[in-house]
């Protein structure tokens, strides 16, 4: 029977980061900030002279909009994109809300997960930089798409010889891509020690203090919410899929169950606060949902319980969380 639970260019290295001595239990010795700084060329460009033709042309004042001209396709710089768009959420994925400076909290037990994170998507960015550099000419000569918009001083490296636009500064586009992980240590509360007078002191030490519980409090919370949202997949998955007709059922993918795994995975890492019912929620989530997919789809009895059991962990995540009681229903 299972237990009812309630619910730039470089990265950073271990030499970066100060060892807490053994034995230490503080924040600042279990976790760092940790922020990604990530630039790229967007290949946008504000234009004042189109802006200007624009609003004389319907009668407007000049500053009543701005014209954004893109540069190049947006395919151009799609892989880029996505290159980026996997390392924040990698990033996201191993850290947890902290301040309102971009800085994330970093668990110092999910730091190699991190890292080795961020150390496959660096090269994938800078592959794919790499790529656009070596075709930038020729997709700026014949697929700007501007016609009389078209100004070669918009686009990094690009020059005007006399005949033709050559691409003769690569670095010039270069210096706008970068990648870099930086890590901060946490601000410890005993270790403010500023000349401002012992009340004052004391009152920033509790300041720092109600901050840091705060910030973990709110990262405990995006636990919860992580995990309930491929749950709660789950429990619409197997409602929808136990509800059709036997020759009409939906296709159960294998990603409803490995994004539970996924969470469940990295969450002893994360539950830096030592949430016990969140602890044990994700042990019973492990043992009632975690079951190999092609056995819910051959067996009526495993699909029928298990979509029973995922409609009701999921209404009592929600519950506990105190979201909307919207959960899929199914009985056995």
């Amino acid at each position: 029977m299972t237990a009812t639970t309630t619910p730039q260019s470089t990265l950073f290295s271990l030499s970066d980061i100060a060892l807490p001595a053994k034995g230490e239990s503080t924040l600042a010795a279990k976790a760092m900030r940790c922020k990604l700084s990530i630039s790229h060329w967007e290949g946008y460009k504000y234009d004042s002279d189109v802006s200007e033709e624009i609003a004389d042309l319907h009668n407007a004042d000049k500053d009543s909009g701005r014209y954004r001209k893109r540069l190049l396709p947006r395919s151009a710089l799609q892989e880029i994109t996505k290159a980026i768009g996997l390392a924040r959420r990698q990033h996201a994925f191993y850290t947890l809300p902290w301040g309102d400076d971009d800085y994330r909290l970093l668990p110092s037990a999910a730091y190699f997960d991190h890292l080795h994170a961020m150390k496959e998507v660096q090269p994938k960015f800078f592959a794919a930089v790499a790529r656009l550099e070596a075709r930038f000419e020729q997709l700026v000569i014949h697929h700007s798409g501007l016609g009389t918009m078209f100004k070669v001083e918009d686009y990094p490296g690009m020059r005007n010889d006399g005949s033709t636009f050559r691409f003769v500064f690569p670095n010039e586009l270069r210096e706008h891509f970068s990648f870099e992980a930086k890590v901060l240590p946490i601000q410890d509360a005993d270790d403010f020690r500023a000349s401002v007078g012992d009340q004052e002191r004391e009152r920033i030490r509790r300041q720092i203090t109600e901050s840091v519980s705060a910030s973990l409090r709110l990262g405990t919370r995006e636990i919860w919410q992580r995990l309930y949202a491929p749950v709660s997949h789950m429990a619409k998955c197997m409602a929808e899929f136990n509800g059709a007709d036997k020759d009409n059922k939906p296709k159960l993918y294998e990603s409803m169950i490995t994004n539970i795994v996924k969470v469940l995975d990295v969450l002893p890492k994360l539950n830096l606060e030592g949430d016990g019912s969140l602890e044990a929620m994700g042990e019973e989530i492990r043992n009632a949902l975690i079951v190999e997919r092609k056995e819910l789809q051959k067996s009526v009895a495993m699909s029928a319980h298990t979509a029973t059991r995922a409609s009701e962990i999921t209404r009592r995540m929600a519950a506990y969380m105190g979201l909307p009681a919207d959960a899929p229903t199914c009985t056995l």
